[in-house]
């Protein structure tokens, strides 16, 4: 797997000494998908809520898919966050993917996650992690990445990815089954090419 140390994070999260740590991207996929699915599962539990959350099944899709391209964050070993991409015809049964003109394409890359836990939040990490997301996806020779950010409850996310280059594409009102307001969802490209 593809493994790299992208950076030393100089705050260190609430209760933790204040040395730097350090932190590696690695490539999520069929190899690891087991050793860290568990860790996967409970960062998204904690972050998202229910209507947002994948299934197992649904995650190790995403995560083992030949042309995928995910990835991890470690933090001295430990997992940080992570982030989950496929390509975009694999996602018809979802709103903006299904929508997209592309969709039938393979050079369209769909980030269907990224999530950082709660105590390397506001340190880069997401960012570090998109940034290496749409690197790898330009040298894999995908042209655009799509996504989509629950508007208002995501609005962290959605400023990162409008800071990468992110345009709404679509947005969609009432797409999530819950009583949460706002109920509307962005859905974005990056195109990789000028």
């Amino acid at each position: 797997a593809a493994h790299r140390i992208i950076e030393r994070l100089t705050a260190s999260p609430p209760g933790t000494s204040r040395h730097p740590r350090s932190v590696h991207i690695e490539s999520l996929n069929a190899d690891n998908w087991s050793r860290w699915a568990k860790a996967i599962l409970q960062i998204e539990n904690a972050l998202y809520e229910p209507s947002r959350q994948d299934s197992p099944e649904t995650l190790e899709t995403i995560i083992c898919h030949p042309s995928g391209l995910s990835l991890l964050s470690l933090v001295d070993g430990e997992i940080g966050g992570f982030c989950l991409g496929a390509p975009l015809r694999l996602f018809g049964h979802v709103r903006g993917p299904r929508e997209d003109p592309d969709l039938a394409t393979d050079d369209v890359l769909y980030s269907a996650d990224t999530c950082v836990d709660s105590r390397f939040q506001g340190q880069g990490m997401g960012r570090a992690l998109k940034t290496e997301q749409l690197r790898g996806a330009r040298a894999g020779g995908y042209r655009a990445v799509t996504g989509r950010n629950r508007g208002g409850l995501a609005q962290g996310m959605w400023r990162l990815n409008r800071s990468l280059g992110a345009r709404a594409f679509h947005i969609i009102e009432n797409d999530y089954n819950d009583d949460l307001t706002p109920n509307l969802c962005i859905y974005y490209r990056i195109n990789l090419n000028p």
